[in-house]
This record gives structure tokens, C-alpha cells and sequence, in this order.
């Protein structure tokens, strides 16, 4: 949907408005994203399947705002096709540039302190939710054992021919050690954001610190430790490492091993997902589990070393 067709649905919606500027912000699998005269960002379906993740955050995040220390995206507008599918949802623009590893790693060690600390908050709130909310709006529920059962088949169908022996033993070892050893229900379920990278953390330049959660398109009911996956891989040990003196819900031990599991399993998906949609990020997949597999023991110790696990 390019920007004269973005216009042409808002006002079908919303016929009071006068749209002075028009710009694109980003997109993902899902939506396209555009800022609406410097105030209001409008996320955009892409495809039918994106309509009940749009219902979900329509009908969950208004309620849930006041629930939050830091800002989140609350819709207010939402806009539907002519088959009373939700085709749009917009919600006031939330400014600040993302707290990128860069960026952090730049900061003094009080400010990395305070913004590891900050989103450490924001997790414990939002796993603390009361999950019959969700539930109520359709949030989805993770079966992980489905899930990477699942995955397996497909390792071995779509992605074995382009392994080594080795790497081959890798998947079979990681998927299998998961899947039999119970932390596929050993948790207790809570509200996940789902997709907590640092492009959807943003931050205050003047204050050096983090001013809101952006981009609930993945929420689910599942494992905590999903929710720390990508602030392991992304931000890294320094980030992970503070933000756990803040978060305190669960046992440590167990909810890191659960983290890297879910870090293997995370490559694995990604390398299987890019031999199916032919995205042409296959190479870069595959090249990526060999080191994981040479360095999986040392990862993991350091891992449980830095954030004050024997």
C-alpha cells in the first residue's frame, strides 16, 4: 500500500481529518507504519492474517497503559476495509530514537545502569498482568513442545541438505535436550511483548534514559524467558546482567538456562524460516550455527558467570 493509498483509507475512516504530512517510519511482516501530520503513527495490515494481531492490540493496550512506569503505544483510532476487517490501528507518535547497543554502550555506567534497570521494570509489569485480560482479547498461547516439534520436522525436511554432519547433531541435540527435559511447560505463563529488541526500546538523549516500549505486534502468553532472548543476543552480557538485579519474579537459574535454550532454538528457527521463504539470508543462517556449536559451553558459562549464576 503505497502513501496515496494509506490517505485515501484514513479519510475513508476518518473524513474529519486533514492530513498535512505524510511520511513512512518502518515496516515489518506484517504492517507498514507511517507518521500522520508528525503526531500519530498508523500501522497498516499487510494481509488478512494480520487482522486479529491489530483486534488483540486494539482491545489489550488502551486498558493496560496506566499499568506501565514507561510509555507504551496505546491505539485509538482503528480503521476497518469494506469487509469490516481491521485494516489499520494509530496511536499518538512516541518520540525518541531506539536505544541501540551502540548507543548504550556509549553511556556512562549509572545511565546503562538506570535503562537496564528501567526495562527491567517494564517486564516485571508486564508479566505480573492478569493473563485472563489477555486472554479475553485473543492473545495467543505458545505450545512449545508443538512448536519445536514442529521445528524439528522441518530441520530435517527443508534444512538438513544444507548442513554439515555436525551441525546436523547440533539441531537434533538442542531441539531434542529441550523438548525432553519438561521446560516446555516448567514455567509459569505470563504476557510476553515478544519481540523485545533494541529497535523497540526508546530513549530520552536528555535524560539518558529509556522513555517507552514501542511494537506489541508479537504479544503472546508464554515463557518469561522468551522476553530476555534478544536482550541477550542484541544488547548483550553488560545489559542482561543489570537488568536482572531489577528482576527478581523468577528463579534465576532455571529462567537462564530457559534464556539460551531459547537463544539456540531462536537461530535454528531463523535458519530454517530463511530456507523456506527464500529470503536469501540462508548463507548467513547456516554460517551462524557452526560457531554456536563450537562455542555453545563457553557461551553458556559465561552467560551464567556474568549474571551471578554457579
Amino acid at each position: 500500500m503505497n502513501q496515496q493509498e494509506v490517505i485515501e483509507a484514513i479519510l475513508c475512516s476518518c473524513p474529519e481529518w486533514k492530513i498535512n504530512s505524510i511520511r513512512y517510519l518502518n515496516e515489518g511482516d506484517d504492517c507498514w507504519a507511517y507518521v500522520i501530520n508528525d503526531e500519530w503513527v498508523f500501522r497498516v495490515s499487510k494481509h488478512a492474517e494480520v487482522h486479529q494481531g491489530l483486534r488483540c492490540k486494539c482491545c489489550l493496550l488502551p486498558g493496560l497503559a496506566n499499568h506501565f512506569t514507561l510509555q507504551i503505544p496505546s491505539p485509538q483510532i482503528a480503521g476497518f476495509d469494506e469487509k469490516l476487517e481491521l485494516l489499520f490501528t494509530a496511536h499518538p507518535l512516541l518520540p525518541g530514537p531506539a536505544l541501540s547497543q551502540e548507543r548504550y554502550l556509549n553511556l556512562d555506567a549509572l545511565s546503562r545502569n538506570r535503562c537496564a534497570e528501567q526495562v527491567a521494570t517494564f517486564l516485571t509489569q508486564l508479566h505480573s498482568i492478569d493473563l485472563s485480560l489477555a486472554r479475553a482479547c485473543g492473545v495467543p498461547v505458545c505450545e512449545y513442545h508443538k512448536i519445536y516439534s514442529d521445528l524439528l520436522m522441518r530441520a530435517r525436511a527443508e534444512l538438513y541438505p544444507n548442513l554439515d554432519e555436525p551441525e546436523r547433531l547440533f539441531l537434533e541435540r538442542v531441539i531434542g535436550r529441550y523438548l525432553e527435559s519438561g521446560d516446555a511447560q516448567a514455567f509459569q505463563p505470563a504476557l510476553l511483548h515478544g519481540d523485545l529488541s533494541p529497535d523497540h526500546v526508546l530513549f530520552d538523549e536528555m535524560s539518558k534514559s529509556v522513555s517507552a516500549i514501542i511494537d506489541f505486534g508479537d504479544m503472546m502468553i508464554g515463557d518469561p524467558a522468551w522476553d530476555l532472548v534478544f536482550i541477550y543476543e542484541d544488547y548483550g552480557l553488560d545489559f542482561l546482567s543489570h537488568l536482572l538485579n531489577g528482576y527478581r519474579k523468577y528463579d534465576r537459574t532455571a529462567l537462564l538456562r530457559r534464556v539460551y535454550q531459547f537463544y539456540l532454538l531462536a537461530a535454528i528457527d531463523w535458519a530454517v524460516g530463511s530456507r523456506a521463504r527464500g529470503d536469501g539470508e540462508l548463507a548467513e543462517a547456516v554460517a551462524q550455527l557452526r560457531p554456536m556449536r563450537i562455542q555453545e559451553e563457553q557461551q553458556r558459562k559465561e552467560l551464567f558467570s556474568t549474571c551471578g549464576v554457579d
